[in-house]
């Protein structure tokens, strides 16, 4: 574990078992961060090494709620379940990609690089080795990513999707309130986040939490003027907008509600 500290991994979160025993990732910090190379800890012993390219959070989100077909998201969303069942902690330590790392003109991929390294001189019990670890590194690499292209519809349960009435300032304004039944749900107060308009995941935009417009420190999702002109051209006024939680920084939003 020294080894991971000494080359700039930091504690980024931790993961916990709510109160219907099923698991949830919770992250201090690096949210949205891409190319990222990360572990799972448990009282100092590393477990799992991985890397992704796709933001910490939807990647976190991938072992809380895996789909049907990914076995590598199943497995370590047991493994973790596991420990904490027996009250053991497993903490979230990542090490950002500066981009600084080149060999000539070429930029080094730095957790592509340091993965397979940890991998082979860890051993974490996790991790698979040889062929198996190359159908896991498919998964990781495209299994994930696929599963929030092609099935984002499906998640997450429906107890994380609920409805907002596109009243005159929500409709104009880019900006809408959250319920306070879900106001635990989201970031903190000026968190960055990830708004996905509609069905295409590659229609994103970044908006900002906004803690202190309300009395009651509910989250005001700040989508700006990009936000405001989708809305208007997907619906009328006072028509149902579905806003469905990914994760504390990331939101999906329906378009018209049939």
């Amino acid at each position: 574990m020294n080894r991971l500290l000494s080359v700039g991994f930091i504690n980024a979160g931790h993961w916990k078992l709510n109160e219907g025993k099923s698991l949830k990732y919770h992250l201090i910090s690096h949210h949205q961060t891409k190319n990222i190379l990360y572990a799972f800890v448990s009282n100092g012993i590393i477990k799992y090494v991985g890397k992704t390219i796709m933001s910490l959070a939807r990647r976190m989100y991938g072992y809380q709620n895996p789909g049907p077909s990914q076995s590598t998201n199943i497995r370590v969303n047991k493994e973790i379940t596991n420990l904490l069942s027996t009250d053991q902690p497993v903490d979230i330590f990542i090490l950002v990609d500066n981009g600084l790392l080149k060999y000539g003109d070429f930029r080094i991929n730095l957790a592509a690089g340091l993965e397979d390294t940890l991998i082979y001189e860890k051993n974490p019990e996790w991790n698979f080795s040889g062929k198996s670890k190359i159908e896991e590194d498919k998964e990781s690499k495209h299994g994930t990513l696929n599963l929030n292209r092609t099935q984002i519809s499906d998640i997450p349960p429906i107890s994380d999707t609920f409805e907002i009435s596109l009243g005159k300032a929500y409709y104009t304004q880019g900006f809408f309130n959250v319920k306070q039944a879900y106001s635990e749900k989201f970031g903190t107060d000026k968190s960055v986040i990830e708004i996905q308009l509609g069905e295409n995941p590659e229609n994103l935009i970044k908006g900002y939490i906004n803690r202190t417009a309300n009395s009651n420190g509910t989250p005001r999702i700040m989508g700006g003027k990009t936000l405001s002109y989708w809305i208007k051209s997907k619906f009328k006024q006072n028509e149902m907008l579905l806003v469905s939680i990914l994760s504390p920084v990331s939101i999906k939003l329906n378009e018209r509600i049939k």
